[in-house]
């Protein structure tokens, strides 16, 4: 299904959801930190994927910026692969 991206960008995280689903998406994959954490903080994220690659590069930045409380998260299917990259994906509790 295709999506019209026109004006998305400036709309604040409810409205782009409440877009998407007018146009029949009931899911979206998400990507980009600052985005993330605009859906996260309005609640609009029901499940995620987080995938750790097996290298250590010191200092870094926090995954998801500051939040306003803990978000509790339920495993539902984590995935290793022999590389040693794994998978997890996790509900929204």
């Amino acid at each position: 299904m295709a999506v019209s991206l026109d004006g998305f960008v400036a709309r604040a995280p409810r409205q782009l959801m409440v877009s998407l689903s007018e146009q029949g998406w009931k899911r979206a994959y998400i990507d980009g930190g600052t985005i993330i954490q605009s859906l996260m903080r309005e609640g609009l994220i029901a499940d995620m994927t987080l995938t750790v690659v097996p290298i250590l590069i010191g200092e870094g930045k926090r995954m998801f910026g500051a939040l306003d409380s803990d978000i509790d998260l339920h495993l539902l299917e984590p995935t290793s692969f022999p590389s040693g990259l794994v998978t997890s994906r996790y509900e929204i509790a």
